[in-house]
């Protein structure tokens, strides 16, 4: 019988249904294997994929928040610096513009005081030499009295009329001016 097979088969190709059932109960076997001790370890890798894929972007996203969120915080943290440099500032100013109003107003008075004390050491330096000129013009007056006499007149009489005199004559002066 081999013979007549081998004569079969060279004369075309036909299907045996004994090799076509030994195919398919071979493929439902590996299949079965295959799904039993290859499928099962395959599936669970993979979902063990997804839910570590799942939970690193549900990390990303928590973490994208939290920098939003740190990065909100960072500029309301720069904008209240800014508020209270500002404020700083704003208060130097103030400050130094009030260190300038003092210094400005003591230096002012500082002039008028130094002005007033000037202008009475003059008063003082004229009223003196006023005096001392009087004094001299009345001593000069008497020399003079005394020579046109020819004698000696009373010095301390004399001297007190020439002064009299010389203060009524500096009063219209000083009304006239």
């Amino acid at each position: 019988m081999q013979l007549g097979i081998l004569a079969e088969e060279s004369t075309g190709l036909t299907v045996q249904p004994y090799w076509v059932l030994v195919a398919i109960v071979q493929f439902l076997i590996l299949f079965f294997l295959l799904q039993r001790f290859l499928w099962g370890p395959i599936q669970r890798t993979l979902q063990a994929r997804a839910q570590r894929i799942r939970e690193g972007l549900e990390l990303a996203e928590a973490a994208k928040r939290d920098r939003t969120q740190m990065q909100a915080e960072v500029e309301r943290l720069l904008a209240e610096a800014r508020r209270e440099a500002a404020a700083i500032a704003e208060r130097a100013t103030k400050a130094a513009e009030l260190a300038a109003a003092d210094i400005r107003a003591e230096a002012k008075a500082e002039g008028d005081r130094l002005r007033e004390r000037a202008r009475s050491d003059a008063e003082q330096l004229h009223q003196q030499a006023l005096a001392q000129v009087r004094s001299e013009v009345a001593s000069m007056a008497v020399l003079a009295a005394g020579r046109i006499l020819g004698k000696e007149v009373d010095a301390n009489t004399h001297r007190a009329l020439i002064e009299r005199s010389l203060d009524e004559a500096s009063g219209e002066l000083g009304r006239q001016s």
